[in-house]
């Protein structure tokens, strides 16, 4: 699962910074680095460990060997061998052919080959290419496992590799979460909302995939609080960051996004105690660093700031934002050579 540091791409949103001379802007104003792990996934362990039992090897015929060897390759991202493992067990009326249809589409969407994960849809459906690229197929469509992991293939593939088609994402993501303990589609279907700004309804089905209890709950829960403070919701922000603390009391990650929401509520010494305790959790804690370094700012303790900017770019050398808001320390307290010299790095790292 990738990590990512505050949403940068252009369709999500981005909070700015507005500056006055060298004094930082109060309020929502403040850059800070939150720490979400909201992603698509295109996995499928929950999905092994959900149909273990069905998935056990209850017999030893060849078919059922290339399964597995198949299912191998693919966690070994052998995805042309994966492809050819699957077509020869799907064969074996010992294997399921819903499973292998499933996982040769989820290979052919790694290697972005959107045509053959429609084609490898319908052979599964017996139904033709174009109809499935119809929303309003999907709309009465019967609700098997074929027609539950299709929909989760065309949805997640449109939204991983353009050109997108909004409305046919919408219906196939809406399909595939019929099925509720489809942990997956609840967590694609949860980014499709949350790209589109429809906080409250990521919340919620964001909050149907904490009920399946998934082994990453952890993340989820992380990516909740964030999604409840942009749905202007700071008191169930804290309330999720909270209960994530009491679960896993040494996750640093929840510490610095709980320090943020302090901070955007202007509960500076709060904030700068909550950070303070993520950067003692953390091996490499540049965000929580940099975000109580911004705090300082704002407080206008700037001896403070630098020291932290500066800590940030000792761990790591090339942390562009550390010389930016550095440069911002060193002009408060009159050191313009100081901040020329830090903007100017920051200029060279973001190129």
């Amino acid at each position: 699962m990738i990590v990512i540091r505050k949403y940068r791409p252009a369709s999500w949103p981005v909070i700015l910074i507005l500056l006055t001379a060298v004094k930082f802007a109060i309020g929502q104003d403040l850059d800070l680095r939150e720490i979400c792990t909201l992603d698509y996934k295109t996995d499928f362990a929950s999905l092994l460990e959900k149909n273990k039992d069905s998935l056990f090897p209850s017999s030893s015929t060849l078919g059922s060997v290339h399964f597995y060897r198949g299912l191998s390759y693919l966690e070994q991202s052998m995805y042309p061998d994966a492809i050819a493992d699957f077509r020869v067990a799907r064969t074996d009326t010992m294997v399921s052919r819903t499973f292998c249809n499933f996982y040769i589409g989820v290979a052919f969407m790694k290697l972005n080959q959107g045509d053959s994960v429609f084609k490898i849809c319908s052979e599964a459906l017996k139904v033709p290419v174009p109809q499935l690229k119809n929303p309003a197929f999907w709309e009465n469509a019967q609700v098997t496992q074929d027609h539950i992991f299709s929909a989760y293939l065309i949805g997640t593939n449109q939204v991983l590799h353009p050109p997108v088609d909004s409305a046919l994402i919408e219906t196939c993501m809406g399909f595939a979460v019929k099925d509720r303990d489809f942990l997956e589609a609840y967590i694609n279907y949860g980014v499709w909302k949350f790209q589109n700004r429809l906080y409250a309804k990521t919340i919620d089905l964001y909050e149907h995939a904490l009920e399946l209890k998934p082994k990453y709950d952890s993340s989820i829960m992380l990516c909740m609080g964030y999604i409840y403070r942009l749905a202007g919701d700071p008191d169930h922000s804290q309330k999720a960051y909270i209960l994530l603390r009491s679960k896993y009391p040494r996750f640093a990650a929840c510490y610095n996004n709980l320090g943020c929401l302090l901070a955007y509520l202007e509960k500076n010494e709060k904030s700068i105690q909550t950070l303070t305790k993520a950067i003692r959790k953390d091996r490499l804690p540049l965000d929580a660093l940099c975000n109580r370094g911004l705090v300082y700012l704002r407080m206008k303790k700037y001896e403070q700031a630098f020291d932290d900017f500066t800590t940030a770019i000792r761990l790591d050398a090339n942390f562009a934002d550390a010389y930016y808001y550095r440069g911002f320390a060193r002009k408060s307290v009159g050191d313009i050579a100081g901040s020329i010299q830090d903007y100017s790095r920051a200029i060279l790292l973001k190129k």
